[in-house]
């Protein structure tokens, strides 16, 4: 609870990110769900009504998989669509890394926007680094649990609870290798930008693994009952009032995620100085 509320302190100053974060977030959405109306709703407004029989339905599914073969704005949105992804890999390292230089010069000096510009011009070539290092190393587990899911997919269907069990362990595992690749690299980016040195923030991470698990999952779960009430709030508040409910958590939602890069990062603290 003391680097909580260390990172608590931090999180405040670092107000104004969360706030660019939520503009980031809100400017993301609103571009992606363009696309998907501009996409979505004129198939769904031929989609036939329902009749006597089911041999519209039949031929309107004939008639989309043939102009699927051949659609040329089929490839228009999927360009899109992976043009956004592009940019969003490209700008999650630059948010990172002046996240982080925020954190590690916030004593020294004022001003959480100067230096979260400033930690994008310093650091964003170390931060980018492993940046793609966790990428590779997340993905990797799926060559091997992509094609061993996909052959468990006929059982799951039929109803088969091995199959299930092995689905579940196959991504449980992947999920704690996720959150270890994750918190490893996060101590180790944090020591070498800041030139207290990669492996010596490496073992203070694995010396402190429990408490780093703690910090993760007392703020996940913060975030996630957040998440859940401002969900139930828009169902039962319809309306204006909802959808400001709606719209306003991905704002509470990044300052959560500062709280605890920000806890994390004073835990790591703690371990350079002594």
């Amino acid at each position: 609870m003391t680097y909580i509320r260390s990172g608590w302190t931090s999180a405040v100053k670092q107000l104004p990110i969360a706030i660019l974060l939520f503009l980031y977030q809100l400017l993301w959405s609103v571009f992606l769900y363009k696309i998907i109306h501009s996409a979505i709703i004129p198939v769904l407004q031929r989609y036939p009504d329902s009749g006597p029989g089911e041999l519209s339905r039949l031929l309107f599914l004939v008639e989309g998989q043939m102009g699927l073969a051949g659609n040329s704005q089929l490839r228009l949105y999927g360009g899109l669509l992976a043009g956004m992804m592009l940019i969003r890999l490209l700008l999650t390292p630059l948010i990172r890394s002046g996240i982080y230089h925020g954190l590690l010069e916030e004593k020294d000096r004022d001003g959480a926007g100067w230096l979260f510009f400033e930690g994008i011009r310093k650091r964003w070539k170390p931060v980018s680094l492993f940046y793609v290092i966790e990428l590779v190393l997340i993905l990797l587990p799926a060559y091997w649990l992509v094609p061993k899911i996909y052959n468990q997919s006929i059982p799951l269907l039929n109803g088969d609870h091995h199959a299930f069990l092995l689905t579940g362990a196959a991504l449980a595992s992947w999920g704690v290798w996720i959150f270890l690749v994750k918190k490893l690299l996060e101590y180790a980016l944090l020591g070498w930008i800041s030139g207290a040195g990669l492996f010596v923030s490496l073992l203070w991470c694995a010396r402190r693994l429990i408490q780093v698990i703690w910090i993760s999952v007392l703020l996940g779960g913060l975030c996630l009952l957040v998440c859940s009430l401002f969900t139930a709030g828009a169902w039962i508040w319809t309306g204006m009032l909802g959808l400001i409910l709606h719209q306003t958590y991905p704002l509470i939602g990044s300052f959560l995620r500062i709280w605890q890069t920000a806890s994390q990062f004073h835990l790591w603290k703690t371990g350079t100085e002594k």
